[in-house]
Parts: C-alpha cells; sequence; structure tokens
C-alpha cells in the first residue's frame, strides 16, 4: 500500500509536469532516506542529490547524507549556508520560537542558498526548464500538515519552474523507520538518538531539552554552540531556543518585519526540523 500510493503520486507528477530533471532532497532524516529508497525501489531516475547545510545542524548529519550519496553514485550538491546563521545573531539575536520565527530561519538558512546551488549547478540559465525536487514531507506529520498538505505537489512562488512533490504524502507517522528496517537501510545515528535528522538546530523548532539532547550526542556541536550563545545573549536578551522578552520592540530592531511577502507555508525543506519521529 504504501509504494502505491508514493507510485501514484510520483508517477502522475512526471506525466503533469514533464521535469527536465529530478533531485531528491536528503536532509538525513528517516523521510528523505525513505524517499531515496523509495526512488529505487520504484526505479525512479534521480539527476542529482541535494542537501542543505545550514551550519546550525549536527556535523554528523551532514557526513552521513554525503556518504549516502556517495555511495548512490549520484550527483551531490551541498546547499552550504555558510556563516549566514552567524552573522544574523550576532546583528539581531537568535529567531525566537515558533511559526515565525520559523519562516526567518527558512529563508535564511535554506531558501537563499538552495536557489543558488540549483541556478549554478542544474538550472544554469536554461529557461522552461522545469525541475521535479522529491522530498521527505508527509501530510500526517503533524495537524497543520494535514490542511496545508492535502496536494503532493507545490510550485515555488518565486520560481515557477520549481516543482515538489512529497513522494511519501500519504505515510503515517512510523512508516519510514518501518520501511528503512525492513529494507535493511542504514539510518542516520542522529536520527535513531535524537528522533529527529539534526539537520537544522536553528532554535526555533526545537527546546532546551533537545538542545541537551544534541549536546550530549555530539559535544563538537554543543561546544560551538555554548560559545555561539554566549556572544549572542551578551548583546540581547534573550537566548537560543526562547523569544525575546514584551519589552523589546523587535520592529525598531529591523527583525520583525524581515521577510514581509514571503510565502510563510511554502517551506518544502524544513519539514523535519518541526517534528520529531515516532517509531
Amino acid at each position: 500500500m504504501l509504494l502505491e500510493s508514493s507510485k501514484e503520486i510520483i508517477e502522475k507528477a512526471i506525466i503533469d509536469f514533464k521535469p527536465k530533471v529530478n533531485v531528491l532532497m536528503l536532509s538525513g532524516g528517516d523521510d528523505s532516506m525513505a524517499a531515496m529508497q523509495v526512488c529505487k525501489e520504484l526505479d525512479v531516475k534521480v539527476d542529482f542529490i541535494i542537501h542543505g547545510n545550514t551550519r546550525t545542524g549536527l556535523e554528523e548529519t551532514t557526513e552521513f547524507a554525503r556518504k549516502v550519496a556517495e555511495k548512490s553514485k549520484i550527483k551531490y550538491i551541498e546547499a552550504d549556508a555558510g556563516d549566514a546563521y552567524i552573522k544574523y545573531v550576532m546583528r539581531k539575536g537568535f529567531f525566537g520560537v515558533g511559526e515565525k520565527a520559523h519562516t526567518y530561519a527558512f529563508h535564511v538558512l535554506k531558501a537563499e542558498h538552495f536557489r543558488k546551488a540549483v541556478s549554478h549547478n542544474i538550472r544554469q540559465r536554461k529557461r522552461n526548464f522545469p525541475v521535479l525536487f522529491i522530498n521527505g514531507a508527509r501530510r500526517l506529520e503533524s495537524a497543520n500538515r494535514m490542511k496545508t498538505m492535502v496536494n503532493p505537489y507545490k510550485l515555488d512562488p518565486s520560481q515557477k519552474n520549481n516543482i515538489w512533490v512529497n513522494i511519501i504524502n500519504e505515510w503515517e507517522n512510523g512508516d519510514p523507520v518501518k520501511y528503512l528496517e525492513g529494507c535493511g537501510v542504514k539510518r542516520n545515528p542522529v536520527s535513531i538518538a535524537l528522533c529527529r535528522s539534526g539537520e537544522c538546530m536553528c532554535g526555533s523548532m526545537q527546546s532546551i531539552e533537545n538542545y541537551a539532547e544534541a549536546k550530549a550526542f555530539s559535544p563538537k556541536w554543543g561546544k560551538k554552540m555554548d560559545t555561539l550563545r554566549k556572544k549572542v545573549t551578551e548583546k540581547f536578551p534573550w537566548d537560543w531556543g526562547t523569544n525575546p522578552p514584551p519589552t523589546w520592540t523587535l520592529e525598531k530592531k529591523g527583525q520583525g518585519n524581515l521577510f514581509t511577502g514571503f510565502h510563510d507555508d511554502f517551506q518544502p525543506m524544513y519539514s523535519g526540523c518541526k517534528i520529531r519521529s515516532t517509531i
């Protein structure tokens, strides 16, 4: 049943959108790994693998994604955010917590760098060049996604030739892990330990308990983030994973309206950071 629903979704996407290139979005988490395995089982041609390196996540996850791509022999692209996070938080403080903060983080850490990577490595100024982005987002991940992801296909509002397809859209919580284990696919040790990919740990959708778990798993990551937190909180009166105090006037600091005009509901590369996976 799982593969049947995925087959129907991907076949319709290829027929309707006629992509020139198929790209697999690989966070390194269980959902994206399941999407990759489904493509393999259904014999879906994948031309590129893209991993978003937000530089806020655990290095172990990026290394895992690189090794998976290398083993697959598929061309690998890394959308690297570089020092975007450090520059942002040192200038404006941590993102805060919740959907609005998550939108800021998405555009600062992923959207811009992803589009540059696609333009430079794939599209290369070609016009009328539809690209299909296969990802592991699932409708049943949350109550919000039940409403926003009824349709497994989305067009990027800023780039109409970018078509996103949620190949495992109808899978339930726990299905990706059971599927991977049944296929004998090696899972990311970070996902096993933290129940999340660990690809992005910007603080907009993680708790201080999540921070402690990540720090225990990766002391190197913890040391780096502890140092950054100290520097940022010396300038701003709120910490990672918390909201600015009510007395802090965001608008005057230029943070509140930074992304006015962006489509908040279009965040296809940020599915794994919101929800802890469950078996």
